[in-house]
């Protein structure tokens, strides 16, 4: 059996050639599939119980960050509360200076103190989950977009800027009272104002709460979305690998097909048919 060589006998044996290598690299590819099918569906378990502990890390990490903001707002409102009687004291009896300006210098300032302290705790965590929340928006499939116009941490840091202020406010109205008994109208009038901008961030630490409860709905969302994913995800690697396993068994019948027209053109079926 002897091969006529011309163009297309040349043209069949390439087509041949290739259809047989394209032919290989498919079944190849379809026993790659199925090797590595337990090791995807393992490491894509690892990673999204890594993500859904990430997250519920997070979760608890903005709830101990709530309940410390709560804290320091009740804390502000006390003493929004406290200043707001001394400055009626102040404007109803010149009596009560010396008591009022200890219960300023000392208890009022030492509770900011404290405040200020918390805010720094808050301050930190709020960082840490910018971050986390940052990194986990970069993560394909999970869905997670965080791009706000001020982070958690800067909105802590802007009410502890808010609060440093009131220290001295404190100190100023302390030294009125302990100065003088007189000008108590001038006194009452900054008591006012001090309690009007404590109340100011009162104000501002609720609303900052109920963002980080928005943020704590949000982890939530993602963290629903995470599990489900762990909960299918052996059926997702199987569909994967079934729909890759038919498109490399179709794409082998075309290259099947390929070889025999390749080895047409040579001749060889229809010598075969023939002899």
């Amino acid at each position: 059996m002897k091969i006529q060589w011309n163009l297309r006998s040349i043209l069949g044996l390439l087509l041949a050639i290739l259809a047989l290598v394209s032919l290989l690299i498919n079944i190849a590819g379809i026993v790659q599939v199925w090797i590595m099918r337990e090791p995807i569906t393992r490491d894509a378990i690892n990673t999204l119980d890594l993500l859904n502990s990430t997250l519920d890390t997070t979760s608890q990490g903005l709830g101990i960050a709530k309940a410390s903001l709560k804290s320091v707002t009740s804390t502000i409102g006390a003493l929004q509360a406290t200043v707001q009687s001394a400055a009626a004291t102040i404007e109803s009896a010149s009596g009560s200076v010396n008591s009022v300006s200890v219960v300023i210098g000392k208890n009022l300032t030492g509770t900011v103190n404290s405040a200020l302290g918390a805010l720094d705790v808050v301050e930190n965590t709020a960082r840490t989950l910018d971050e986390v929340l940052a990194g986990l928006s970069q993560l394909p499939l999970i869905n997670i977009k965080y791009d706000p116009e001020k982070s958690l941490s800067a909105s802590v840091s802007d009410l502890s800027d808010q609060l440093r202020q009131v220290p001295q406010s404190l100190g100023a109205l302390e030294a009125n009272l302990a100065s003088s008994g007189s000008g108590l109208d001038k006194v009452g009038d900054d008591a006012t104002k001090l309690a009007g901008s404590l109340g100011q961030v009162q104000n501002d630490m609720a609303q900052l709460v109920g963002v980080i409860e928005q943020y704590e709905s949000q982890v939530k969302a993602f963290q629903g979305t995470v599990q489900n994913l762990r909960a299918n995800i052996v059926t997702i690697v199987w569909g994967l690998v079934l729909f890759a396993t038919f498109i490399l068994f179709w794409l082998g019948v075309t290259m099947v097909q390929t070889l025999a027209t390749g080895l047409r053109w040579m001749g060889v079926l229809r010598m075969k048919d023939e002899g």
